[in-house]
């Protein structure tokens, strides 16, 4: 028996449907908003699969989740903002996933809890500033995008203020973020495979949870072209400061302070 069978055979029943659950959601919620999917994922399953390995594991999954929404929005996508983010971002992107395997594990837990907490007040206050986005600022916004996400998930909602600015929205938004999100867990995922931090028993996890997005991402599709359904700003914040207080709260038990 391999040892990614091993893992899956030792979960229950109830903690597979969560996992499922929690995967179909976040894709359901990533394909309408288009932002912050692989982050709640990653609030959702760090409490069933530990937390060093938590971003290894969402990394592979999103890979099938966003090769899902490219496929589906892929007529809509803007690919000169895509290049525009991706030719400054990926060597961040590179950089933050290698200094993410020397990182321990009370760092790891500390740095996602703080990030989560910062990201809400930042969010809004990124929000509230309208301005006029070219290719130029986009590439200069892709700087601070890889970093970020090279460490942590969420780092796309970053972009989310230059994407308005530069005229980006509804379904050509949800589409550059999938593409933009698949190029970032394929460099992430080949970087922690070539670090060691990917196994076998969590790359079969880590497919096994992407699969479960898919379905979430074929019903995001219709919600965004068949409505106007907007997803609840406070719900997100929510869960996003509750999965703050816990990384961090998991960084100080690790740490024994």
């Amino acid at each position: 028996m391999s040892a990614g069978t091993s893992l899956l055979s030792q979960l229950d029943w109830l903690t597979l449907v969560l996992v499922a659950l929690s995967a179909f959601a976040t894709a359901l919620f990533h394909s309408v908003s288009g932002f912050a999917g692989a982050l709640l994922l990653s609030v959702c399953l760090a409490p069933l699969i530990g937390v060093k390995e938590v971003v290894p594991v969402v990394a592979l999954a999103m890979i099938i989740s966003n090769t899902n929404r490219t496929i589906l929005f892929r007529r809509q996508i803007n690919w000169r903002a895509y290049a525009a983010i991706m030719v400054t971002g990926l060597p961040g992107i590179i950089f933050g996933a290698v200094v993410y395997l020397y990182l321990s594990v009370t760092a790891v837990a500390i740095v996602l809890g703080c990030f989560l907490l910062i990201s809400i007040p930042l969010r809004r206050i990124l929000k509230k500033r309208n301005f006029t986005v070219g290719l130029r600022g986009l590439s200069a916004a892709g700087v601070v995008y890889g970093l970020v996400s090279g460490t942590v998930f969420g780092g796309g909602m970053i972009l989310g203020p230059f994407f308005l600015g530069a005229g980006i929205v509804g379904e050509s938004l949800v589409g550059v973020v999938a593409a933009l999100g698949l190029t970032l867990n394929i460099t992430k995922t080949l970087v922690f495979g070539a670090g060691e931090l990917l196994d076998g028993r969590l790359i079969t996890l880590g497919l096994v949870v992407g699969l479960f997005t898919i379905p979430g991402g074929l019903l995001g599709k219709l919600i965004v072209r068949n409505s106007k359904v907007q997803v609840h700003t406070l719900v997100v914040e929510s869960l996003m400061f509750v999965g703050g207080c816990y990384f961090l709260y998991q960084g100080f038990v690790l740490s024994g302070t």
